[in-house]
């Protein structure tokens, strides 16, 4: 028994220490969880039939965080920043039906027809019966107090998918609030940054020049400008631009990884790459 009572106490100060860390553990990370809904309305059309839309919204959103007024924080941040609700709504719930029934309103023929009257004729087509919209909202980093959160939109007519958009949102655990690109690098360093990014397109595509990315459908290449469309990884940044904004439809969504590494250099003060 003499021999034994060591190696207890060795096990016992393992097992203390453990818990130690997993407990100082726990208290700086996001505990994520996830909620859905769908909603549904109907439209008429120019032709007097009705068209059904439907909305629905899967989120991954932050549930717990160090402590009650630390989690309350992050989720206002979270609702105001990822779901666009008002300072008025707070709770993950009301967020959650006040984003989706937005998503209802925005694409109502009164909405689009006040916000672009070109864009009504798409939305009030007398062929289009059936009008989804899907929205996915999902958490692609947790790490050195960033979190970096994914919003997919994928629109279905008629059961048809028409276009698929993925928009990035990441926010700063630290100053709970949204990180912009302003938040990370000096303001007279972005023409750097915008030539490594045209440089990064054109070893992507395996072309020599603007040229040649031109003839890749890379029409409008004034609008390869850092944006707040963006991700952290593990890796570095990446900065997504929508279909049509840097060439023809057809060629999709682009996407460009610039490593942490280099960046690191461009950098302002109290950016969050300091903590990489």
């Amino acid at each position: 028994m003499d021999h034994k009572k060591p190696l207890y106490s060795i096990i016992l100060l393992l097992l203390l220490l453990s818990l130690s860390i997993s407990s100082c553990k726990g208290k700086s990370e996001v505990t994520l969880s996830n909620d859905s809904i769908v909603v549904e309305d109907a439209f008429k059309k120019s032709n007097g039939e009705l068209c059904k839309i439907k909305t629905r919204v899967e989120i991954s959103y932050p549930e717990e965080y160090m402590d009650k007024g630390n989690t309350e924080q992050l989720q206002k941040l979270f609702c105001k920043s990822v779901l666009h609700c008002p300072d008025t709504v707070r709770d993950i719930k009301s967020a959650l039906n006040y984003y989706a029934k937005s998503l209802i309103t925005q694409n109502s023929p009164l909405q689009v027809n006040q916000d672009n009257a070109e864009a009504e004729e798409d939305y009030d087509n007398i062929d289009v019966d059936n009008f989804e919209i899907t929205v996915k909202i999902t958490n692609v980093y947790n790490n050195n107090d960033v979190l970096s959160f994914c919003c997919e939109k994928i629109v279905k007519k008629n059961d048809k998918e028409t276009s698929v958009t993925h928009r990035y949102v990441n926010l700063d655990l630290l100053t709970m609030k949204k990180i912009t690109h302003n938040d990370l690098f000096f303001s007279n360093t972005e023409g750097q940054i915008n030539q490594m990014l045209k440089s990064k397109l054109i070893e992507s595509q395996n072309v020599k020049d603007e040229d040649e990315l031109y003839m890749c459908g890379y029409y409008n290449l004034s609008n390869l400008v850092i944006t707040d469309n963006f991700y952290f990884s593990e890796n570095g940044i990446t900065w997504c631009y929508e279909p049509g904004v840097l060439a023809v439809p057809a060629v999709g969504e682009t996407s460009l990884l610039l490593p942490f590494e280099e960046l690191m250099r461009f950098k302002c003060e109290d950016s969050a790459l300091n903590r990489i």
